[in-house]
């Protein structure tokens, strides 16, 4: 689906332009206090406008409040970039919340409007692909020109916010009376479960988790590395990476129907994630903390495909992914917040990482509680209907 280069592009300017707001900032001697807010103001603004959005979108609505989000968070962008004093930074990377989040509730909706009945795992697995992409991108040309200054990086923003906005318009939707994903509930495959409402509550909390886990490590590790002299392009190289493994394995993950609705894979990944991260914690060199966070792609790509296809896929799906998006500013402010705590009373950067193994363990045990169901409730159940066969897509 073509619309899908539009979150890839959007996610470019967020990366970019995150990364020039606290490499700089770092690079200016802020504190890691003022970084942290500077990383969770805009997410702060996120929050509250993913309720308000989600409270309101439908199919209909959807393309013109993508339309507007484009061109706004694209101008707010470019001002971040050349605004460097810490209060009026703040100011306008709170704006600049305020229109990713009207953008990627609204996309969220209008592409499952665009999806037809049964290919909204498909679709979500090429959404994780495309903005976890084009956040690679963003970090690594963050990095690489960084050193150009302000007017190219303002240029390449302006450029891509209006590559999405003409392919917005191109796009010929389809007929609102049509059946779509939107509407439709996605059967169960062979070998998985049925779908399973609760689940909608542990994508909530996966969501938390990952972005309580993931944004200490984009808007702290940047400034971090500029205290240490580290030359721009090897945190953006980092990231990039993290997020090009992010991107790969949320698409594949689309292709493993017998992994939703399930409680192994849950282990599997939050603890394959807090081990990695523990790594980091334990061997703090830059060579050990590259390759964990990394690895760490791997869990965050299953956590946000999950996390998107649970919420879409049962119930009011604008609030449930409302909630989803509200969930993604409280879990990084959360993030942000209590790892920088943690790192000043220790003295010590590596605790983040280990602050980020102990949630996900403690998140893993939420997520078992909330998806077990009670043997009384299992043995009452009817008979599913046979699950259907899926395409690997």
């Amino acid at each position: 689906m073509v619309i899908q280069v539009c979150p890839a592009l959007m996610d470019w300017i967020v990366f970019l332009v995150q990364f020039a707001a606290l490499y700089g900032a770092g690079e200016r001697g802020l504190s890691t206090l003022q970084c942290a807010w500077l990383g969770g103001i805009n997410q702060v603004t996120y929050m509250a406008t993913s309720l308000a959005v989600g409270a309101v979108l439908s199919r209909r609505n959807a393309k013109g409040l993508l339309l507007a989000s484009t061109a706004g968070g694209s101008l707010v962008g470019v001002a971040c970039i050349a605004v460097h004093a810490f209060a009026p930074l703040m100011v306008l990377l709170g704006l600049f919340g305020v229109c990713l989040a009207t953008f990627f509730n609204s996309f969220q909706t209008f592409m499952r409007g665009e999806t037809a009945p049964g290919g909204l795992a498909l679709t979500v697995g090429r959404y994780t692909l495309a903005w976890s992409g084009g956040s690679a991108v963003g970090f690594l040309s963050s990095g690489s020109f960084y050193r150009l200054g302000v007017v190219p990086l303002s240029l390449l923003t302006l450029v891509v916010g209006a590559v999405i906005f003409a392919a917005l318009m191109r796009h010929r939707s389809r007929d609102e009376g049509a059946v779509s994903a939107d509407e439709h509930v996605e059967s169960a495959v062979v070998g998985a479960r049925a779908v399973d409402a609760r689940y909608v509550m542990v994508a909530w909390c996966i969501i938390l988790t990952a972005m309580f886990v993931q944004r200490p490590v984009q808007s702290l590790f940047p400034a971090v590395c500029a205290r240490l002299q580290i030359a721009p392009f090897w945190p953006g190289l980092v990231l990039a990476l993290h997020m090009l493994v992010q991107a790969f394995w949320g698409y594949r993950v689309a292709g493993f129907g017998s992994w939703r609705y399930r409680r192994t894979p849950l282990v599997l990944m939050h603890t394959g994630g807090a081990l990695v991260l523990s790594l980091a914690w334990l061997r703090p060199s830059f060579a050990v903390t590259a390759l964990a966070l990394t690895a760490a792609g791997f869990y965050t790509g299953f956590a946000y495909f999950m996390a998107v296809y649970y919420a879409s896929n049962s119930g009011r799906r604008s609030f449930n992914v409302g909630v989803n998006e509200c969930l993604v500013g409280l879990g990084s402010f959360a993030g942000l917040f209590v790892c920088q705590w943690w790192m000043k009373r220790l003295g010590s950067d590596e605790v983040m990482y280990l602050v980020c193994a102990v949630a996900l363990m403690v998140s893993l045990l939420v997520q078992l509680l909330l998806g077990s169901r009670p043997r009384r409730a299992l043995s009452a159940e009817p008979a599913a209907a046979p699950p259907l066969p899926e395409s690997a897509g």
